[in-house]
């Protein structure tokens, strides 16, 4: 018995590629760890750079309070203990509060807009991260130059201000602890520039 066999359609001469074969697999292919590790180190040297002055000014104001709550202990143990002609602080507490109550009613306001200017720019400023980590991982040319070139000037400034305050790194002060975070900022930013022009990653972008 014979079956009739369905008829053929032969592919003609210079047609593309089946879907989902040579393209897909094209499609598929996975970054470089070389661009995954540029891509990391760009995206966490942006978080240490818009979190590093707000992390500053929260250790120098615990530092303030806890000092002034010391201030206000020994006071209260001079006065418990009759030692008031010995050691006498209620005028100099006198004057912290008369300083506080006229700084925040003068510059309340200010204070008010450096926070909204802040976190505006620091969100501008991770955003504009998180995108050149994006594309970098794709293989961007674009993203890699504008990364490299970004990365290179922020490396600059945090070395200017990483010197600025190891001068002053002799104060009691412990907000000074976050110019460590330079250290780690610039390392960040020349690893993700090595990172991102490794052969590997070269490869990938052409």
């Amino acid at each position: 018995m014979l079956v009739a066999s369905q008829p053929q359609h032969p592919m003609p001469a210079g047609a593309p590629p089946e879907r989902g074969r040579d393209q897909g697999a094209e499609r598929g292919q996975r970054s470089p760890w070389s661009l995954r590790l540029a891509s990391w180190c760009w995206g966490v040297a942006g978080f240490v750079f818009v979190l590093g002055p707000g992390l500053a000014v929260l250790l120098l104001w615990m530092q303030y309070r806890a000092l002034r709550r010391s201030t206000d202990r020994i006071a209260s143990l001079t006065e418990l203990f009759g030692l008031q002609d010995t050691v006498d602080l209620e005028p100099y507490l006198e004057r912290v509060d008369a300083f506080e109550a006229w700084f925040l009613q003068t510059s309340g306001w200010v204070l008010v807009l450096l926070l909204i200017a802040y976190v505006v720019a620091a969100a501008a400023i991770l955003a504009a991260y998180l995108l050149i980590c994006t594309y970098t991982l794709r293989g961007a040319n674009a993203a890699r130059v504008l990364g490299t070139v970004l990365a290179g000037l922020s490396t600059l400034i945090a070395f200017v201000v990483w010197q600025a305050f190891a001068t002053v790194a002799w104060l009691p002060l412990d907000a000074l602890a976050v110019n460590h975070l330079g250290l780690l900022l610039m390392g960040l930013h020349v690893a993700g520039i090595v990172f991102a022009w490794l052969p590997a990653s070269n490869r990938f972008a052409r």
